[in-house]
């Protein structure tokens, strides 16, 4: 009897421990779920939510460009994932002569590619900038390839943004930022953060509370980098309606066109005789009529005005007359 009770527990025992096992064993038909590299650290829900947030506000969430015709070569940078790298026109893309136009005629369509649809349009999302993960994305950035299929692992943050915003059309930001003094060694999310997000000058600098805080009050409508630029930038004031900077004195360049251009290339020192200076064959008057009461309301200084050379010619190049 004792012996029946002994294997009727032992048995019992025995297929209770099996069923345990058989349980937590995955099926035949589950599929595993990749696991990425340890060493990633994964966006957590609240970390992807944040992150949509400020990426809303920046400019990659709305990249559409109806293009020249075939806005699959714009996708390049402004939709990578929309780019088709093996469209026939794409050496015609990156050739300025391609576009040559009469001034004011309207740009000449390439031909070869068809339009994306801006209902088709993917703007630069987070799978650009970062390896997707399941439902959510590694924070370590990585650029998506699209020409190739892949990944590019990025060593600086600087080296992602330089995949667009690069001197192929005139839009020399990296190349400017790498060479700037007032900036130099900064990370590009230092002024515009991880997503791009709208930035100011005024986000950390305070022009009523510094040295130049007399120069900033006289200078109302005058963009930072038009004073402040180290480049040697044409300056203008901005005259298309259109344009954010409408009205604005700012540094111009061309860039696919005119384009008011908010310089990279800063540096503290600011020479005055860039603007204000009589006018010459070769440098045109940018400010009009300043005279020395605007700076001096007050009259005459006993010393000589720092910022205008006593015998220097002001143009930085010899005139010559017919």
């Amino acid at each position: 009897m004792k012996q029946n009770i002994f294997l009727i527990v032992f048995l019992v025992i025995f297929f209770t421990i099996v069923g345990t096992v058989a349980a937590s064993a995955p099926s035949a038909d589950e599929t595993p779920t990749p696991t990425p590299p340890t060493d990633s650290l994964i966006a957590t829900e609240s970390e992807l939510q944040e992150a949509y947030a400020s990426w809303s506000l920046s400019k990659h969430a709305d990249t559409y460009d109806d293009g020249i015709g075939a806005n699959t070569n714009c996708a390049r940078c402004k939709s990578p994932t929309n780019w088709d790298p093996h469209n026939s026109v794409q050496d015609a893309a990156l050739d300025c002569y391609s576009c040559k136009r009469i001034p004011g005629e309207p740009r000449p369509e390439l031909e070869g590619s068809e339009p994306v649809a801006q209902t088709d349009w993917m703007n630069i999302g987070c799978s650009v900038c970062h390896r997707p993960v399941g439902d959510s994305f590694e924070v370590e950035p990585s650029f998506w390839d699209q020409e190739h299929q892949q990944y590019e692992s990025i060593d600086h943050v600087n080296d992602l943004c330089a995949k667009c915003h690069e001197g192929l059309h005139g839009f020399d930001v990296i190349q400017e930022q790498e060479i700037s003094v007032a900036h130099l060694g900064w990370e590009c999310t230092k002024c515009h953060g991880p997503h791009g997000e709208p930035s100011h000058c005024t986000d950390c600098h305070d022009p009523q509370d510094s040295p130049g805080a007399a120069e900033h009050a006289r200078h109302p409508t005058t963009n930072c980098t038009a004073c402040h630029d180290a480049g040697k930038l044409a300056i203008y004031k901005d005259p298309n309606p259109l344009s954010k900077y409408f009205g604005i004195t700012i540094p111009v360049k061309f860039a696919h066109t005119i384009t008011s251009w908010p310089s990279h290339n800063i540096t503290k020192d600011v020479v005055c005789v860039r603007c204000h200076h009589p006018g010459g064959l070769e440098q045109p008057v940018v400010a009009q009529g300043v005279s020395c009461l605007a700076c001096h309301p007050d009259g005459a200084v006993l010393f000589w005005c720092e910022q205008f050379p006593r015998d220097g010619d002001p143009n930085s190049f010899e005139t010559s007359y017919p």
